[in-house]
């Protein structure tokens, strides 16, 4: 049996860590011939050329994805299949390329190419249920599910995925049964409240769904959208003071979010408060109008689907209301369009590093810099992102190089300082975090780490003296 996939529903085409998606390591040999299950459609066998062959476009699919080149990965792995047919994992990688490409048909026959050859290959079937799922087409997507429930009875994820279609179709019994079996198989996964909290809205049994979503932010205090359930289930009880905490924190969690705003809203003119109400209306028309904005560049997208700034534009709006797999994938076809575009591929990596893909931030801002060497921007992002993987040295050499091209930016110098020191170097920590200081002399925090700086190379009295000028900081405010 293959890896199992851990996200929820759509993980694929969202990226999130411990999603399915391209193998980084080094691929698995081709077979020479099909899985003897496999009889009609067969592959003849493949010569040692074909599968060393196989194995290189193989690899190259991977490098082209963790880079966000998806059209280019799409076309390795194509190579890949070409030359050995029983090539299982080009197979489900390109379904994992068509996916994010939203080219949902060809994904789909991807990963039936895949089953073919391996009807145990779970990650496949989750994703395929995915799919289908983006398709409507409930009862295939169940019928997925519960094979790989067959095949991985304690596939986390699937308990949620198939809770939550039965969710959509109304069907509660069966949701209530899922969502039991996978709290029980992982009770600090959060997801499961959320939806139990939902569903008992669903029920009018408000004062549970209050209590079980307060378990799920209690469980995951960064889930902008289980407060946001929280605040309208404690709007329906009549707690219109904790829903409009709840809203508030949500909001905070995502600042471009319509629904907690409206929530707000209302839970405030419960509480006869009405020009904070009115405020917060306001906030939502802004957003709204975000949403007509989006609405007018997939109009002219319907028109040319090749105008890459109408993409670039909707990757804009799409981040600015946090819908980040959205962005990305604007991005992606925006940077397909406008290869020579420094601007969209760091754009990009911003975005793989929202949904949790640094692979394949790293990647973006490696082109962004392969087209205009002097980007800034983009060595900065770099350095950033290299620094999540623990890759120090290049992620100085990134940062060095963005100070080179922006000299004022104490951003710069406060992440090249952390990373100085992190690595010991501590008269470099301490030159880069004096820029700091001197450019933000009110900043208690950087203060201090000049301080550790100053006293790991012996300069006490400095170090005394920064530390003096923290307190006094802290004691002003």
């Amino acid at each position: 049996m293959r890896g199992l996939s851990t996200c929820g529903l759509g993980a694929i085409l969202l990226g999130c860590a411990g999603s399915p998606s391209d193998d980084g390591a080094a691929p698995p040999t081709p077979p020479l011939a099909a899985s003897p299950q496999v009889t009609s459609t067969a592959a003849p066998a493949a010569s040692a050329g074909d599968v060393i062959a196989a194995a290189q476009a193989f690899r190259a699919g991977v490098e082209l994805s963790t880079q966000g080149r998806n059209t280019e990965a799409v076309a390795a792995y194509r190579r890949a299949v070409a030359e050995t047919p029983s090539y299982v994992e080009a197979y489900y990688n390109l379904g994992n390329a068509l996916a994010r490409q939203l080219n949902i048909p060809e994904a789909i026959e991807a990963y039936e190419r895949v089953l073919g050859l391996d009807s145990t290959h779970v990650s496949a079937r989750h994703n395929l249920a995915a799919l289908y799922v983006k398709q409507l087409n409930y009862a295939q997507a169940i019928a997925e599910h519960e094979a790989v429930m067959r095949l991985a009875p304690r596939h986390v994820a699937t308990y949620y995925d198939l809770g939550f279609i039965y969710f959509i179709r109304g069907e509660y019994e069966r949701v209530e049964e899922l969502l039991q079996t996978g709290r029980r198989l992982a009770p600090r996964d959060a997801r499961f409240h959320r939806l139990l909290g939902r569903m008992r809205q669903k029920q009018l049994r408000y004062d549970e769904a209050v209590t079980v979503l307060e378990e799920a932010v209690a469980l995951d205090s960064s889930d902008a959208v289980a407060f946001t359930d929280l605040a309208k289930a404690r709007l329906k009880a009549g707690d219109f003071e904790g829903s409009v905490v709840a809203a508030q924190h949500s909001i905070r969690l995502d600042a471009n979010a319509k629904d907690p705003r409206f929530v707000l809203a209302n839970a405030l003119r419960r509480l006869g408060r009405g020009a904070e109400a009115g405020s917060v209306l306001e906030q939502f028309r802004a957003l709204d109008v975000i949403d007509s904005e989006i609405r007018k560049n997939l109009r002219i997208l319907g028109n040319d689907a090749d105008d890459h700034e109408a993409r670039a534009m909707l990757g804009l709006l799409y981040a600015r209301q946090g819908r980040w797999a959205e962005a990305t994938e604007a991005y992606r076809h925006a940077v397909s369009l406008a290869p020579d575009s420094a601007r969209y591929h760091n754009n990009l990596g911003n975005y793989y590093l929202r949904t949790g893909d640094v692979d394949a931030a790293i990647g973006a801002y490696q082109q962004s810099l392969t087209v205009d060497p002097q980007y800034p921007k983009a060595a900065y992002n770099l350095g950033v992102a290299l620094v999540r993987v623990q890759r120090f040295e290049a992620a100085e050499a990134a940062l060095e190089r963005a100070l080179a091209g922006d000299g004022e930016n104490t951003d710069i110098y406060y992440h090249l300082g952390l990373l100085r020191a992190r690595r010991a170097d501590f008269a470099g920590a301490a030159i880069a975090l004096e820029h700091v200081v001197a450019a933000r002399p009110d900043d208690g925090e950087v203060r201090h780490k000049l301080a550790v700086s100053y006293l790991k190379l012996g300069r006490l009295e400095e170090s005394k003296e920064q530390l003096r000028r923290v307190a006094e900081l802290e004691a002003g405010r």
